[in-house]
């Protein structure tokens, strides 16, 4: 059965001569890989990979650029990839019709997905988006390429300026047994009419999605649901995608789980509240806290950043990131194209398109001020944020680094990356990249600890003020 999701998909079908040369070019770059393959590793689903093979659908440049991060490990290589894969996608997003781009624009009269509309009249923004013609109102995140050494104080062009954006962070799951259902243990109601456990915790899921599990502390695990695909955890509780791509709220007890979602694109935990990216990218809503009810809060998206500073979202076609103000269409412009974002206790953190800085973005203070970046740090490869401050890999992708308190300053090289890192409160824990081990970091003794595995993935969340214990029965 495995076999039949690495069949060879055909010729492009795209609408443009454009478009089918980016699918070739991405064709070419996951051959040998198969669609079931495709989104485990980079969580889309297979629908959205054999759309983007087939030129159907433009893959989102971030994705594509991580794509061809994963699969160059030469350096040398991999740039000469990065500057074809830019083009080709620059050019096919310049001939083929694109959804608009605006956070703030609500759903049509009709939408497709069973959440309403925002009622008419309703305000979609408080401020303006600002125009694309004016470069003096950005302020850089990041030297451009063959500026201003990174040292330099400098505005730099990155992530900026004002308006519109969102947030919405994966809210950690939990790690359960070996006998897959469907769901990762539903009740019979499967309507959550009660709020969600706290989500505050280390929690995995088994090899092949096979029972989630929480950590008890040393390597001890109890397993609280049979099977899952991912997993977000933070104030707002526990979640997690079953086998049939549907979210699950978990319900404080080891078996207890509820459907609070169709299938979705992104989901994200920011504070107390669960986002989600539907599953055509048009619109970002928020759950309302009880069975199945959503409510819309913006346009399209690629990708939802969340945390305790909040929620952010990257717009289709720019690569633009927004900040969610509160309020359902109401979103501040935070920055210009970033290769990776990451939100941390202290805010949100850009690294530059080439890679070559990593800026943090300072909320201005009255709204009517500007939103200024300030240099964090040199070169990385990937960011991951938490309470515990934020990590990198370096450009490679092969050491997992952090910086030191308080920043800017260099990056301090801890040990080797892993195929995932989650930071939680005091802690960072990394999956190895063959998944057989979870280790833990911690920023008081330095020292790694292993804590359990193997696993397929990893959700964590722990109190922002220090508090990095794991889960006690009774």
């Amino acid at each position: 059965m495995e076999r039949r999701a690495g069949r060879p998909q055909g010729r492009p079908r795209g609408s443009t001569e454009q478009a089918n040369a980016l699918a070739e070019f991405l064709l070419g770059l996951t051959g040998g890989t198969t669609l079931r393959e495709l989104a485990g590793r980079y969580h889309v689903s297979k629908t959205l990979w054999g759309e983007y093979r087939s030129g159907q659908k433009i893959i989102p440049l971030e994705l594509l650029r991580r794509l061809v991060r994963d699969r160059t490990p030469d350096e040398r290589t991999r740039r000469t990839r990065l500057e074809t894969a830019e083009r080709l996608h620059a050019a096919a997003l310049a001939t083929t019709p694109q959804p608009s781009t605006a956070l703030t624009e609500p759903p049509p009269a009709s939408p497709a997905s069973v959440e309403a509309a925002p009622p008419a009249g309703h305000p979609t923004s408080a401020e303006p988006a600002p125009p694309a013609d004016s470069p003096a109102s950005v302020e850089p995140i990041g030297p451009a390429a063959g500026g201003v050494p990174v040292g330099r104080r400098r505005r730099r062009p990155l992530l900026v300026i004002g308006v519109a954006g969102i947030v919405v962070l994966a809210v950690l799951v939990a790690l359960a047994g070996w006998e897959p259902p469907s769901a990762p243990g539903v009740p019979a109601s499967g309507v959550v009419t009660a709020p969600p456990a706290s989500g505050a915790g280390v929690f995995s899921v088994g090899p092949g999605g096979r029972g989630v599990f929480r950590w008890d502390g040393g390597e001890e695990w109890t397993k609280i649901g049979d099977a899952a695909k991912r997993l977000w955890a933070g104030p707002a509780g526990l979640f997690a995608t079953g086998m049939d791509d549907r979210l699950y709220v978990y319900g404080g007890s080891p078996g207890v789980w509820s459907p609070i979602s169709e299938p979705g694109a992104d989901f994200a935990v920011a504070g107390p509240r669960l986002h989600r990216l539907a599953a055509d990218r048009q619109s970002v809503h928020v759950w309302d806290g009880q069975g199945t009810s959503w409510t819309w809060i913006g346009a399209p998206a690629t990708r939802l950043y969340g945390g305790t500073r909040g929620l952010f979202a990257v717009a289709p076609g720019t690569g633009w990131i927004w900040f969610y103000r509160g309020r359902p269409g109401h979103w501040d412009f935070a920055g210009t194209e970033g290769a990776s974002f990451a939100v941390t206790g202290q805010g949100l953190y850009g690294l530059t398109p080439d890679h070559g800085a990593v800026n943090r973005w300072t909320e201005g203070e009255p709204p009517a001020s500007r939103r200024r970046w300030v240099h964090a740090a040199g070169p990385a490869g990937e960011l991951y944020g938490g309470a515990a401050g934020l990590f990198s890999t370096d450009p490679p992708g092969a050491r997992l680094r952090v910086l030191p308190e308080p920043g800017p300053g260099a990056w301090q090289d801890i040990g080797p990356a892993g195929a995932e890192t989650r930071v939680g409160g005091r802690a960072a824990y990394v999956l190895t990249r063959d998944r057989s081990r979870i280790l833990r970091w911690t920023r008081d003794t330095g020292a790694w600890q292993r804590i359990g595995g193997p696993a397929q993935t990893l959700a964590v969340w722990e109190d922002p003020d220090g508090q990095a214990e794991p889960h006690r029965a009774g």
